[in-house]
């Protein structure tokens, strides 16, 4: 009984650590995390739509877990909108454009973030 008794510890604590290994290995080293940046300044529908297919694609592997999109910044002239919940494609296809577009705050949104993904019409 003693004999068994240690191998179900023995087989216990074994599979206990290749599941929390596991975990570990799937947080730490799982997929890369990207912030998105939308210029959301005035810019013709189809190339708002080109800007919207090209976040689908990304928020498509976000679905699949191959990628991991930490937030979504939304700009123009006239403003930024920082989302935490990444935007389903159908929500951002239906915004409206506005404002102008900013260099500088283009500029300084990826000084703040310089491993992001700018998406931007490209009049």
């Amino acid at each position: 009984m003693n004999l068994k008794t240690q191998l179900l510890k023995t087989l216990g604590l074994s599979w206990t650590a290749f599941l929390v290994t596991g975990m570990l290995i799937s947080r730490f080293a799982g997929m890369p995390a990207i912030t998105v940046l939308i210029d959301r300044s005035y810019c013709p529908t189809t190339e708002w739509q080109q800007v919207v297919q090209t976040y689908s694609q990304l928020y498509q592997q976000h679905q699949q877990r191959r990628l991991q999109l930490q937030s979504v910044i939304l700009f123009s002239s006239l403003g930024e909108e920082h989302l935490s919940i990444p935007p389903e494609p159908q929500t951002l296809a239906q915004s409206s454009t506005y404002g102008r577009s900013s260099p500088q705050r283009q500029l300084e949104l990826r000084a703040s973030y310089p491993q992001a993904q700018l998406l931007e019409c490209t009049q």
